[in-house]
């Protein structure tokens, strides 16, 4: 028996099998660097300011999905037994069904100190009108998530949002740029483009698994535009729970462009940082 449930375009996040299924194929913070990188600016910046319950130091953790990094954080807080005492922490993400799943496995030293916002990396000053301490100590657009904002004018939107909300002086963000994102000098790159049908077993529902297929991914000038269908099946009785066309597109960069964009904007450029996979572009506030 054959029941479609969904048939329609979408994203990645927009239901709680979509949100499943990016996680499973997502880079983990077992598999990603970031998460002690994270860990230790955040004890270099907070230590450069005396935190108080009345003016805690804030991260604000832009394009959350299901807090992979906050998460990442909070597995090297419980190592060396520290707490998040004078911190509050922000998970903030558009996809309402992340933030859900990202609530729901928060069981460690965040409880208490971590709220989950449905906002833009557009209009973060939105986030922080309601918030009681509106500066951010330490701003995080992890690996590669400022590549969604691939409209034109939209990573300046971003850093001049950045520049609302960030300390001034001590307050700093990190924006990563993916490796895979880096536009090369051929630019008729070929995307790997698997063929036939790919399947993948759900590590939450019992019995469903993932059905990728039809994948593409063309480069138009700076954007990579992925397409692909992905079915939920229940693997007993081949129900299908739910089908999805896949189409995303995602801004490539030159390697210099973040910085040269970002002198159009309140913020200024302070360093670039290598990683395994990625490069971290650390700006504060021009004020």
């Amino acid at each position: 028996m054959t029941v479609s449930t969904q048939d329609r375009p979408n994203d990645l996040y927009s239901s709680p099998y979509l949100v499943d299924y990016y996680d499973i194929v997502a880079p983990s913070s077992q598999s990603v660097d970031d998460a002690s990188f994270y860990w230790k600016t955040y004890q270099d910046l907070k230590a450069l300011r005396s935190s108080t319950p009345d003016d805690p130091f804030v991260i604000m953790d832009v394009g959350t999905g299901t807090g992979r990094v906050l998460h990442g954080l909070e597995r090297n807080a419980a190592e060396v037994n520290a707490d998040f005492s004078n911190t509050e922490v922000l998970g903030v993400d558009n996809a309402q069904h992340m933030l859900d799943k990202a609530e729901k496995t928060t069981t460690g030293p965040l409880e208490g100190h971590v709220s989950w916002i449905n906002g833009s990396a557009l209009d973060l000053e939105a986030v922080m009108r309601e918030r009681v301490h509106r500066n951010t100590d330490l701003l995080i657009f992890s690996i590669g998530s400022i590549s969604h904002l691939s409209e034109d004018g939209q990573p300046e939107t971003f850093l001049n949002q950045v520049s609302k909300v960030l300390r001034p002086g001590t307050g700093r963000a990190y924006v990563s740029i993916y490796d895979g994102s880096l536009l090369h000098k051929k630019k008729d790159i070929a995307f790997h483009q698997p063929q036939g049908v790919t399947e993948i077993q759900s590590k939450v529902f019992p019995h469903i698994v993932y059905r990728e297929s039809n994948h593409r991914g063309d480069l138009e000038g700076n954007i990579k535009y992925v397409k692909f269908d992905l079915k939920a099946v229940n693997n007993e009785d081949q129900t299908i729970l739910e089908k999805n066309h896949i189409s995303m597109k995602m801004r490539q960069w030159e390697e210099d462009e973040l910085v040269s964009l970002s002198s159009k904007t309140g913020v200024t450029f302070v360093e670039r940082i290598r990683g395994a996979h990625e490069t971290f572009y650390v700006f504060k506030t021009t004020a």
